[in-house]
């Protein structure tokens, strides 16, 4: 980085990603480690030091005779796991210079704050121009992030095995496994040994997927009210103008059918999926035959359907996934970060990552997911280069990843 570039960067104030830090005695290695971790828990940035909250140049004042050591003692000390950082020194003026320390996006979160091998760890994140410690719902999403955990098979408070629909695990079990209902006793187990039920709490709950794969609507809702689908139809292109109508989609993620294959009970991913084709369809006569014409291809709808529930942030709560459909477009928003090493591009040129491993694992035995893993290259953005010749965009809005196809 040179004079101008720097000048640049503290014109523009801080940031989510820069950080002001005059060098004073109160800046000391625990606070340049706490910083790191702090950007390296959110999306990496830079540590100007020498540089005052109004952006007055004050520059290093000298008190170490090798900044850069100290700075990576500060680190090295500090941040668990060890971090590298970039550290470059910028001269303003003569005698004048200012350290940019550069955090790098990290892969391996969650980074904590810590001094020795047995010291208590904090973890930190940036909000807006300031770092803080994270809250609890904050911390588990690090975690999961990363891979470490899986909110998906936690334990749910309050429920129990009643709360499960017998009837749609009997025709799963039944149809996939070629396993049929016996006694209660061996099905608790059965049910217990595959991720659905759980006895973590000294009692028998339902896990999250259990309860959102094969759970009863009203339990479904009750226990898990972030769980559902906001599907809106708007009359205008405008976001700001209300729509014309709404509904709350609730219940579990799958269908229940009768023994000829009938749907008795419509999912979540079946009643979105019909929500937009209800009003996004058409028919016209071809010669003798009734023709459908879509505004989106069915496939391509289920795909992105399935992905938002599949993939979503459970641990996100007071926030269903939104789907918003306006005459021109269809957007549909699936609260939760990219998990770590994942990016737009990576998805999109078909890397794979599961959020939600077990949820994914049962969607793929019923046919709702391909075992490649390249559903969003294949069928979402192939499907609609196919159908209309308009690429489906892709974008990152705060803690949500929003798809929008084009009608």
């Amino acid at each position: 980085m040179d004079k101008i570039e720097l000048l640049k960067l503290i014109n523009k104030g801080e940031s989510s990603f820069v950080e002001f830090k005059a060098d004073t005695p109160d800046i000391k290695a625990e606070t340049i480690g706490e910083y790191v971790v702090c950007f390296a828990n959110s999306k990496g940035g830079k540590i100007l030091l020498g540089v005052e909250d109004d952006g007055t140049i004050t520059g290093l004042k000298g008190r170490f005779s090798e900044y850069g050591k100290w700075i990576s003692d500060a680190v090295q000390g500090w941040a668990h796991p060890n971090i590298i950082v970039d550290y470059e020194e910028v001269p303003v003026e003569e005698d004048l210079r200012v350290a940019v320390i550069t955090v790098p996006m990290s892969v391996a979160k969650p980074y904590s704050k810590r001094k020795g091998k047995d010291a208590k760890e904090r973890y930190y994140i940036r909000d807006v121009t300031s770092c803080r410690e994270t809250d609890r719902e904050e911390l588990r999403r690090l975690f999961q992030s990363s891979g470490m955990i899986h909110f998906e098979v936690t334990p749910v408070p309050r429920s129990k095995p009643e709360d499960l629909n017998e009837t749609l695990l009997v025709e799963y079990f039944r149809r996939v496994r070629d396993i049929g209902y016996d006694d209660k006793p061996k099905w608790l187990r059965l049910l217990i040994d595959n991720q659905i039920l759980s006895e973590e709490l000294g009692a028998v709950n339902c896990t999250l997927a259990g309860l959102i794969l094969f759970g009863k609507k009203d339990r479904v809702k009750k226990l898990i009210p972030q769980s559902g689908i906001s599907a809106v139809e708007y009359d205008s292109p405008d976001a700001d103008v209300a729509g014309r109508f709404r509904k709350e989609i609730n219940g579990p993620l799958i269908s229940l059918r009768e023994n000829s294959g009938v749907i008795a009970e419509e999912g979540i991913i079946d009643q979105a999926v019909n929500f937009v084709l209800r009003v996004r369809s058409k028919e016209k006569i071809e010669g003798t035959r009734r023709v459908t014409e879509y505004a989106y291809p069915p496939e391509v709808l289920r795909e992105a359907i399935v992905n938002a529930v599949a993939h979503r942030d459970y641990t996100i709560g007071g926030t269903n996934i939104g789907l918003w459909l306006y005459p021109d477009r269809f957007e549909i928003d699936s609260p939760g970060n990219l998990p770590n090493t994942i990016t737009i591009e990576r998805m999109k040129s078909g890397a794979r990552y599961h959020r939600n491993q077990t949820i994914v694992d049962y969607l793929r035995d019923m046919n709702f997911i391909e075992g490649s893993g390249r559903g969003v290259s294949r069928k979402i953005i192939r499907g609609m280069i196919e159908h209309n010749g308009k690429e489906p965009d892709f974008e990152l809005r705060g803690e949500a990843l929003r798809v929008t196809l084009y009608a």
